[in-house]
């Protein structure tokens, strides 16, 4: 079967752009359906809105837009962008905020979109929920919004500035760059790689890889059955909970919280620590604690 990949051209929001809104006072349905035969790379970008990818048919995407603004006159300006360049099909959602004779209080589109599982997708989101299940995603670049991600086929990488996240299933590496909101990662055949998260919990569980998380600012982590070594290079405030870890356990500096690390067949250690105790239970290699 082909592999697939989606693209598409985020276009940028204005500060002075229409606000998204929930209420849709006038709509109307954009429906595509695109043949992917040749198509060995697939883009999409959607601005504000919901997002929704899930399996379809082997040999096409079907792709379903619901349009909404406050006023009839400018249900014209929201469109979709269609282009083929190679082998590359990329679908680009257009709603004009920067646009002088666009003069919507509101203007959005929810994204259905149904791909073959094995396309190699890549997304690009301004605002909204984004929900993605069973397909095989490799890349999101997402403003706000939570997402949650099932059952994903491929490698992933999260850019992503603001909003919780929940990921399960997935096949492949992991690395995920975060500002603000809680992340949450189920089941991940392949490593994990958080090189930045500014705010929010880190819950991590199930790796047969390795986890890093190379730089947290604020929230509590908490990791647990790991199959490889789990490495924190700097955590600013919070609690770290690591248990059942195959591997290794470093920590390079911890500000502050509590710190309880159990069950760890290699060696730990800690570096640097500020306030909060230390807790250590059945740790079979090395311990090394600051003094």
């Amino acid at each position: 079967m082909q592999n697939l990949i989606i693209s598409a051209v985020l276009l940028g929001i204005m500060a002075s752009a229409p606000v998204f809104a929930g209420s849709c006072r006038v709509s109307k349905t954009i429906h595509e359906e695109i043949s992917t035969e040749g198509i060995s790379e697939l883009r999409v970008n959607a601005l504000a809105g919901y997002l929704d990818i899930q399996p379809g048919a082997a040999d096409k995407v079907n792709f379903t837009g619901r349009a909404c603004t406050d006023e009839e006159e400018w249900l014209p300006y929201l469109t979709l962008d269609i282009e083929r360049n190679n082998n590359i099909l990329e679908l680009t959602v257009i709603i004009p905020y920067e646009d002088h004779d666009f003069g919507a209080a509101y203007a959005h589109m929810d994204i259905d979109l149904r791909i073959p599982f094995d396309l190699q997708t890549k997304v690009k989101d301004s605002s909204g929920d984004i929900f993605i299940h069973g397909v095989s995603v490799s890349r999101i670049d997402d403003s706000s919004g939570h997402i949650r991600i099932d059952q994903n086929k491929t490698s992933l990488e999260i850019r992503d500035s603001s909003g919780n996240m929940k990921i399960r299933d997935l096949l492949g590496d992991l690395e995920i760059v975060d500002s603000s909101g809680d992340i949450e990662v189920r089941n991940v055949t392949g490593s994990v790689r958080i090189p930045r998260d500014s705010s929010g919990d880190i819950d991590i569980e199930t790796v047969t890889g390795e986890v890093i998380i190379e730089r947290d600012g604020s929230g509590d982590i908490k990791i647990q059955d790991v199959q490889s070594n789990v490495e924190i290079g700097s955590d600013g405030s919070g609690g770290i909970k690591i248990r059942d870890i195959k591997g290794e356990v470093l920590i390079g500096s911890d500000g502050s919280g509590s710190v309880n690390i159990v069950n760890v067949s290699g060696s730990l250690m800690i570096i640097a620590k500020g306030s909060g105790d230390v807790h250590t239970h059945g740790i079979e290699g090395q311990i090394s604690l600051p003094r």
